[in-house]
């Protein structure tokens, strides 16, 4: 595992936009958005003190803010496109809104301004197009406010993935229950035209690929949801899904002691090749977890309901899954259970629900090490390591007129004494390149 941080750090908690791997991003806004400050009438009455835009160099250790903070100015809806990032940004005492487009280090760019009256901003977002970057709107319909304005229907099952060659591209998830009996449906992709009829109607999945394009994903097995648009953290090569993922604690309630559970897959694509890969084929009564990778290899707990056995492997796409760890079923909370990194590759742990009368989380670990540790619900484990638990955490900035300003994050660690050792302004974020950076 290795390690740097930004200078200076300052708390920053950041997202890292698929298509590209060089920037981590953080747009303060998780505590209100547009929708409000259009909306509330506390807004129409008082100042918003404004949020901030920041970007975080991978590879240079630099940050860059577009636009330094003011009142009244909201960034929000970042994503990015063609090598430029573009964002919106609230001027909220001018009644505009602002379309930017943006690389780190350069001026940003307007691309088209508009009132902000007369918008609908629940769900206000940008939209990918190949050819444009659209201005759009998500309610009951989805309204299409810029480079063209139409309207179509927001079908609940499905979602707008991106816009090309004047086609509208959804993903529909169609898993239902029926009679207490689950049913998984495979995705399917749904193109329609700006007047809202299908054009097509078909089985698969589409993903952004790290060079910016978008591709669509068979499976000849079951069809995966994908999640997050981006390949699993600490790499870019590789996506990474469970078939018709499924809750380990789940397979202990009584749906299943008279069922045979069907088995799930862990699967893996391959963006440099197009490769569909899977350690293991689907078998009955066997379950995955969410795999993670660290220093070169993928890691994934097993369920193994007949057996009564829990496996850990490690895995690289194309060889042969190696056994690290393996333990009875009845020597685990199967509750929460999942892996996280640590310098000694991973580390299995079960967290259990908030104590109402100690207002703290109990974290225990599983395998290599044995522990029991205590936190609250603001602080989430991150990683292991020198023996001892490193967790996130935040606390909330405000003004002084009492007003949010921004969560600002920090980093507390643990020895396995459930000691407090350290508590650092700023947030671990795991790069592409497989280095945690300090924000």
């Amino acid at each position: 595992m290795k390690f740097d941080k930004f200078s200076p750090v300052t708390g920053n908690d950041l997202t890292i936009f698929q298509g590209q791997s060089r920037y981590g991003v953080d747009c303060q806004d998780s505590a209100i958005d547009i929708y409000d400050l259009t909306t509330d009438k506390y807004w129409q009455d008082n100042p918003f003190p404004g949020n901030q835009l920041v970007f975080f160099n991978f590879q240079t250790g630099q940050k860059f803010e577009p636009m330094s903070r003011k009142e009244n100015q909201f960034f929000f809806s970042v994503i990015y496109q063609n090598g430029y990032f573009y964002f919106l940004h609230a001027q909220l005492d001018q009644d505009q809104l602002t379309l930017f487009k943006y690389l780190p280090s350069q001026k940003p760019e307007i691309i088209h301004q508009m009132p902000l009256t007369g918008l609908h901003t629940l769900n206000l977002s940008l939209v990918n197009d190949r050819a444009h970057v659209w201005i759009a709107s998500f309610n009951d319909a989805i309204d299409f406010y810029y480079p063209q304005k139409f309207s179509v229907v927001n079908e609940p099952d499905q979602s707008l993935l991106f816009i090309d060659d004047n086609k509208l591209y959804f993903e529909q998830n169609s898993d239902f229950y029926s009679d207490n009996e689950y049913e998984h449906i495979p995705d399917r992709i749904i193109i329609k035209d700006f007047n809202d009829h299908v054009l097509n109607n078909m089985q698969g999945n589409i993903i952004l690929l790290s060079n910016g394009l978008w591709q669509k994903v068979n499976d000849s097995f079951i069809l995966p949801y994908w999640g997050e648009q981006h390949p699993l953290n600490g790499q870019d090569r590789y996506w990474v899904t469970i078939s018709d993922y499924t809750n380990f604690e789940d397979l202990r309630k009584s749906y299943w002691k008279n069922r045979i559970y069907p088995g799930n897959r862990l699967i893996f694509f391959d963006q440099k090749t197009g490769k569909t890969l899977s350690p293991f084929s689907a078998k009955p009564n066997i379950c995955y977890g969410e795999a993670i990778f660290n220093d070169g290899f993928f890691y994934f707990t097993q369920v193994n309901i007949e057996a009564n056995e829990l496996h850990i492997f490690k895995y690289y796409p194309e060889q042969e899954a190696e056994i690290i760890f393996i333990c009875s079923l009845n020597a685990v909370n199967l509750n929460d259970l999942y892996l996280i990194r640590s310098d000694n590759q991973v580390q299995l742990i079960s967290n259990t629900d908030q104590n109402s009368e100690t207002e703290n989380s109990v974290v225990k670990g599983v395998f290599p090490e044995k522990f029991t540790l205590t936190c609250t619900e603001s602080q989430l484990p991150l990683f292991m390591k020198n023996h001892q638990m490193y967790f996130s955490d935040y606390e909330e900035q405000y003004n002084d007129n009492g007003d949010f300003v921004k969560y600002v994050y920090y980093t507390r660690s643990k020895n396995l004494n459930n000691k407090l050792i350290s508590k650092e302004l700023g947030l671990y974020t795991l790069a592409p390149d497989g280095k945690w950076w300090l924000s």
